[in-house]
């Protein structure tokens, strides 16, 4: 090629190169709300006003936008993990650790923090956690409301021995485990740790993907079983559901709605989800168009003409894949995803029972507000 051709191939090459993420981008060429990748959530367009601080913030963060959404950006994450992952065994992001035998664990939200244990509970920080709990259930037997709280195990707390090596412990315990002995000693509070049941069943089946972050569909049935035990007390009408309530099928999902780096689990894709015989009970009636993984803030859920409990569901992300067993159990449940206990719900809702469930890993990244929590 003629020297001049060549330089014109290379100007028109640079030009595309730099044009097409921003063309792409007014093209609508990647739409996406959620790097896969990254574990988060993209920034959105800001919003735009004539008022001159939004003018002088507002260069930054269509910046920010931009960094987020220019065209094919995921496309080239993507491929970034897929390299990295399965060519150099290593993870592209600060967020996820590669484990062994082809496994990933979420580093972030005080996952690693509280496996590793470099800062266990102190004993005021329990005692806080001991008065706000004891505090909500007090609240709640005053009314002659049940109160349940659960702890929903990290992934890296069933298979252990997926973790690197290279993590050392410096305790083998868990903050959990540091909670619920200082209960035992210290409180009568109904304490509900999901581990015996997962560990008991983790032989005879896969309770969570190599690459998800939150346990699968049988997982979350394998935790759902002790919740639904423990509120039979309460409530004789409750029956535990159990596995041979359910038949398998590829077109529900089994996991989460997203991997971890964004990467194909062969094993996930292969493995049916669960559907239940003769379909739910239930509806979905808040919100209008629900998302499949139980991804609201705020869901609610009836049993027309059930003379069944109702129930308030304090929650975060572990409990998607709860709800769809729970709500075959009440009359009419809601279900929020927050930690904080909010006495004013409960009393809009006429909750006759009220679960509140924390993942184990959210000790080490929440802490409670005892006197906010009336008495």
């Amino acid at each position: 090629m003629p020297p001049r051709h060549f330089n014109v191939a290379l100007v028109v090459l640079f030009l595309t190169a730099i044009c097409l993420p921003g063309v792409g981008l007014l093209a609508g060429a990647d739409r996406a709300t959620i790097s896969e990748a990254e574990m988060r959530e993209l920034a959105k367009l800001p919003d735009w006003s004539w008022q001159p601080r939004t003018i002088a913030a507002w260069p930054a963060a269509f910046q920010t936008y931009f960094d987020d959404h220019f065209a094919f950006r995921n496309r080239l994450l993507h491929w970034q993990s897929a390299f990295l992952w399965h060519v150099l065994r290593t993870s592209s992001s600060d967020t996820v650790v590669a484990g062994t035998d082809d496994w990933l664990f979420y580093a972030d939200d005080g996952g690693i923090d509280d496996y590793i244990q470099t800062a266990p509970f102190t004993t005021d920080e329990l005692a806080v956690w001991r008065l706000a709990v004891e505090r909500t259930r007090d609240w709640l037997k005053a009314r002659n409301i049940p109160y349940l709280f659960v702890i929903a195990p990290d992934k890296q707390m069933i298979y252990p021995e997926h973790m690197p090596s290279s993590l050392h412990r410096m305790r083998p315990d868990y903050r959990a485990d540091q909670f619920i002995a200082y209960m035992h000693a210290h409180s009568d509070v109904d304490i509900l740790d999901l581990r015996p049941a997962m560990n008991a069943a983790k032989p005879g089946a896969l309770l969570y993907h190599r690459y998800d972050t939150h346990w699968n569909d049988r997982g979350g049935l394998v935790g759902y079983q002790p919740i639904a035990a423990r509120l039979r007390e309460w409530f004789p009408a409750i029956h535990p559901l159990t596995r041979e309530d359910f038949d398998e099928s590829p077109l529900v999902p089994s996991g989460d709605k997203t991997t971890m780096l964004g990467l194909v689990d062969s094993g996930k894709v292969a493995m049916p989800g669960l559907v239940r015989r003769g379909g739910w009970p239930y509806r979905v009636v808040e919100p209008v168009h629900p998302d499949p993984y139980g991804e609201e803030g705020r869901l609610v859920t009836e049993i027309a003409g059930s003379t069944l409990p109702r129930a308030v569901v304090f929650r975060d992300s572990f409990a998607g894949r709860l709800m769809p067993y729970l709500s075959e159990h009440f009359s009419h449940v809601v279900y929020l995803w927050q930690n904080d206990f909010d006495p004013d719900v409960v009393l809009h809702e006429r909750a006759d029972v009220v679960v509140q469930e924390i993942v184990a890993r959210h000790f080490f990244t929440y802490m409670p507000y005892p006197d906010s929590i009336p008495h």
